[in-house]
């Protein structure tokens, strides 16, 4: 059985970040990578703390804030309160509907997917229309067979 890992809270999140600050600061002024892992609050492993270096000589600062993992989520704020009032006020609206009128309104692009897990989790899943049967046309392949 899988286990979930231990959430991280802001304040051990910001500790972190702070570990790494340290232990950019004390390889930049000259010491080893080593030594600034023991003077560190917070234990990182050695290929961790070059990761760390080789990141911020890419990105610099930016690459020491702990960044979210995965895909960024699409639908939230204005996009979301769009897709509801849309899917609530036509309940047999298609997905690829709404699909099309978040990319002219929004300009972003979202998977039919995405939007059936949404309309899903909010209750608003497509409704078809019941269409009425041609009794009329039933009866006419008999009339062929003979």
């Amino acid at each position: 059985m899988m286990t979930m890992p231990p959430v991280v809270t802001p304040d051990q999140r910001q500790g972190r970040e702070a570990a790494c600050r340290e232990i950019v600061r004390d390889v930049e002024h000259g010491m080893t990578v080593t030594q600034a892992r023991r003077r560190c609050s917070v234990s990182m492993h050695r290929s961790t703390v070059y990761r760390l270096l080789k990141r911020v000589e890419r990105k610099g600062e930016d690459a020491l804030v702990e960044r979210r993992h995965g895909h960024p989520i699409k639908l939230r704020g204005e996009v979301l309160a769009f897709v509801l009032d849309y899917c609530q006020g036509r309940a047999s609206a298609a997905s690829c509907e709404v699909q099309r009128c978040i990319s002219e309104q929004f300009g972003i692009a979202v998977s039919v997917s995405q939007l059936n897990r949404v309309r899903a989790a909010h209750g608003l899943s497509r409704r078809t229309i019941p269409r009425e049967k041609k009794a009329e046309n039933r009866h006419l392949h008999c009339l062929w067979i003979a």
